[in-house]
């Protein structure tokens, strides 16, 4: 169901809502309810789930995934969304040859049932709040057709951080993965995109690795470039303007005011004081 959410100065976004959590509303998706039949979607043991929160390198991991399953770089274009099970419905990748690549910004327990007892790989991915947050700004703004939000940053940047737009608040998902981790016995891979800029190569073998999957040196370093920014940019030329925008650690600094660091600051601390996890809001 389609509800209009306002940000600081007044301005409205649409989302929808499912048992009290707002989601992005996709109009394509709400005949098929993909969010309602989520829990019981059938999963495959040797299914991958590539999971993150909005705007953290999802399409990147994702694509680095694919590359590595397939032992070739296929230059077809092919969507991420095709795969995405909050937005497509359960036909759509039902009968994907295995090992599929599924992907979701859902939190764990909002994953489908079977998960906990088929045990599939999950590639979970993190990413610095600051950037997070200038980044999803970014995309609401030019994805009209879901949001059709025209809103400004000053506007944007408090209420997105508390939680008050799609997919809840990225502190509480990513200290609810943090908990995950230590009490699941499903495998979990954990990245962060800042570690992937910074060596992108030692990251995929992690991956490759994670996987059980034997690929040459030369390969990985083939799957590295096909998956820079720039390659990435051109291939999925179709909405390359609204998915990759650039792609930087430290972008955020363009963005925030002093005033609107101090707070995110303040809030950062009081939000994550119990939580050991830490990151790096540029790259030497």
């Amino acid at each position: 169901m389609a509800t209009r959410v306002a940000d600081d100065g007044g301005d409205e976004m649409t989302l929808q809502s499912h048992n009290g959590r707002k989601y992005p509303y996709f109009p394509s998706a709400v005949q098929h309810s993909p969010l309602e039949r989520l829990p019981f979607v059938e999963i495959r043991s040797d299914d991958i789930l590539v999971c993150a929160f909005p705007k953290s390198g999802t399409h990147w991991v994702w694509e680095m995934v694919r590359l590595l399953v397939a032992g070739q770089l296929d230059r077809a274009e092919v969507s991420k969304a095709s795969a995405m099970m909050e937005l497509v419905s359960e036909e759509e990748y039902k009968d994907l040859p295995s090992p599929r690549i599924l992907n979701t910004h859902v939190m764990f327990n909002e994953l489908p049932e079977q998960v906990k007892l088929k045990k599939p790989r999950i590639v979970y991915v993190t990413r610095n709040p600051k950037d997070v947050t200038v980044s999803d700004y970014n995309f609401v703004k030019k994805l009209t057709m879901c949001y059709n939000y025209t809103g400004e940053w000053k506007n944007f940047f408090r209420p997105s951080l508390e939680g008050k737009f799609d997919y809840g608040s990225w502190f509480d998902y990513v200290k609810d993965w943090e908990e995950v981790k230590k009490t699941t016995d499903v495998p979990i891979l954990t990245l962060n995109y800042e570690d992937m800029k910074e060596d992108t190569f030692r990251e995929v073998k992690k991956i490759q690795d994670f996987l059980g999957i034997e690929r040459s040196d030369e390969f990985v370093k083939e799957v590295c470039d096909h998956c820079s920014f720039s390659s990435m940019k051109k291939v999925k030329a179709n909405m390359a303007g609204v998915v990759y925008r650039k792609g930087e650690i430290g972008d955020w600094k363009n963005w925030f005011t002093v005033a609107q660091n101090e707070w995110f600051d303040q809030m950062y601390e009081e939000k994550m004081k119990d939580c050991p996890l830490t990151f790096r809001y540029t790259l030497k």
